[in-house]
């Protein structure tokens, strides 16, 4: 969520109902880790991310565009893509105007984008993610030789239904669909009251639904299709209402494209506004960031 939200941002949750939550496209919620086993509330993690899908949608993603049930769906929040930023002289002077245009790595000290190599020319540069307004001034910079995709792609078979079973069992679709972050779907969102007819094809979507969200007992993975008290399970009534999210940094989010649907039961608010935020690399001087206190999260 990198930029829509900002590492030390504190950020208020209004709290769904235990019975009846709704989430809405577009908001960015926070729930429970749907790829851990069933914890007391204590002791889950918390995620946030924006909801994309709701029940009964059909998601598509096609170079990077989510569509929603055939059309491009509404956007909000400062999406990012990630970029290699090839320069003619990597240095400090560069690696300023970055600092200034919000582009910061996380993960190295001090949070500047570090000189790296980009893997298909040998050229040097910066591995770097921005919206693509930032992406279409950085193009025009006369220090700028090439600013190409980087994202996008991970290990073929890796993303959700492949994998059927995150980070858990290993359980992965014996009919694979090598979808892509920029390329994903046609998945449609389960919902309360549908029924599904199970096959090869399609049971690894319904999966972590049976064996975990919806407490069904005797469930088993076999021959690549769900098993219950040991015999193929070849139609299942969906129990509950289920959300797709993706994060807005959308080639740096492990989100639904890794681990499948956000189920109702693991909603536990909506963010709305950021109560408190420092920033990690700012001088005590200027830790607190006064312009985001108060900010609403869109």
């Amino acid at each position: 969520m990198e930029r829509s939200l900002l590492v030390g941002d504190h950020v208020y949750i209004k709290k769904l109902p235990v019975v009846g939550a709704r989430a809405q496209r577009n908001d960015v919620v926070a729930f429970y880790a749907p790829y851990e086993p069933l914890r007391a509330a204590g002791r889950r993690t918390h995620l946030i991310k924006r909801c994309v899908a709701v029940a009964g949608d059909t998601l598509t993603i096609r170079q990077g565009q989510v569509l929603l049930n055939g059309q491009p769906a509404p956007s909000k929040g400062q999406l990012q893509m990630t970029y290699f930023l090839e320069v003619a002289a990597p240095g400090t002077e560069v690696q300023a105007a970055l600092r200034a245009h919000g582009i910061v790595d996380n993960t190295e000290p001090g949070g500047i984008p570090a000189v790296s190599t980009n893997p298909e020319t040998g050229a040097l540069g910066y591995l770097i993610s921005c919206p693509d307004t930032t992406a279409a001034y950085l193009r025009r910079q006369p220090y700028t030789r090439a600013l190409t995709v980087a994202g996008g792609r991970v290990p073929d078979g890796s993303l959700f239904p492949d994998q059927a079973d995150f980070r858990a069992s290993g359980v992965r679709s014996t009919v694979l669909r090598h979808w892509q972050l920029d390329n994903f779907g046609p998945l449609v969102v389960p919902r309360e009251g549908q029924v599904v007819n199970l096959s090869p094809l399609n049971a690894a979507i319904y999966y972590k639904i049976v064996a975990q969200f919806e407490r069904n007992p005797g469930i088993t993975w076999r021959d690549g299709m769900i098993q219950q008290n040991g015999r193929p399970l070849t139609q299942y009534t969906i129990k509950q209402n289920y959300y797709f999210v993706l994060g807005d940094n959308r080639h740096n989010s492990e989100d639904s494209r890794f681990w499948g649907f956000v189920p109702e039961s693991h909603l536990v608010g909506k963010a709305a506004f950021v109560w408190f935020s420092l920033d990690p690399y700012a001088a005590l001087s200027n830790k607190i960031r006064w312009r985001r206190i108060g900010k609403a999260v869109d």
